[in-house]
């Protein structure tokens, strides 16, 4: 698996006045982060859902045909989990707010500070190597527990769930030792060395045992502001 510094990232910016895009282009240029600018929400929306890469946005909040929000809220509604910077003017801030609860990862006013501007890029881009990364992982995970027979799979949310190879025999109605066997099984599989290591594996993304999931990524960025 990449390490998630080394996932390229592209850097859309959407905005309807085109001397902003260009702006923004040359100032990514300047330190080599690719980009690729839209004069509109709805154009972007369209692209975005062919592309595969690792990727995060720049969005102007206040748009004609689509406005930035509404631009949000068709990403969420198609399951896209795109890192969002807003660029707002100065009235914009209470709305700029509402977009930080609703998932966006920071919002920059215009006129905008070059450093602070690519602060924020930077700070995206991280969250979205975040995400690619937890998104490899899971795919990872997925392939190791296909792997598993039924009865291994019983075992497997025993360990997770703390319990003893006593307890968890009783509880599939086999010996301890049928379930130390299944437990090997289980650990040659998943690719790990110990209980402590699965635990800390499959702790991260439960979801893929159909478990309850924890909050995204991005959603965890939401939240710390």
């Amino acid at each position: 698996m990449s390490e998630p510094q080394a996932i390229p990232v592209q850097v859309f910016l959407v905005d309807d006045e085109t001397s902003v895009t260009d702006g923004l282009a040359w100032l990514l240029e300047s330190v080599k982060i690719p980009s690729r600018a839209y004069s509109s929400a709805t154009a972007f929306l369209e692209d975005i859902q062919q592309f595969e890469g690792a990727a995060c946005a720049v969005v102007d909040l206040r748009m004609p045909e689509m406005s930035g929000l509404e631009l949000q809220q068709s990403l969420i509604e198609l399951g896209c989990e795109l890192p969002l910077i807003f660029l707002t003017a100065h009235g914009d801030v209470p709305a700029a707010v509402n977009a930080i609860q609703a998932g966006a990862i920071d919002f920059v006013q215009k006129p905008f500070n070059p450093d602070r501007f690519l602060d924020s890029v930077r700070k995206a881009i991280r969250v979205t190597r975040e995400l690619r990364a937890e998104s490899a992982l899971r795919q990872e995970l997925r392939r190791h527990i296909e792997q598993l027979s039924a009865r291994e799979l019983d075992v497997l949310k025993g360990l997770l769930d703390g319990r003893t190879s006593k307890e968890i025999g009783k509880a599939l109605a086999i010996s301890p030792k049928t379930v130390d066997v299944h437990r090997a099984n289980v650990m040659r599989k998943m690719n790990v060395e110990n209980s402590a290591e699965l635990v800390r594996l499959l702790g991260r993304q439960p979801d893929v045992l159909g478990m309850p999931a924890q909050a995204s990524v991005l959603g965890a960025w939401a939240q710390r502001r």
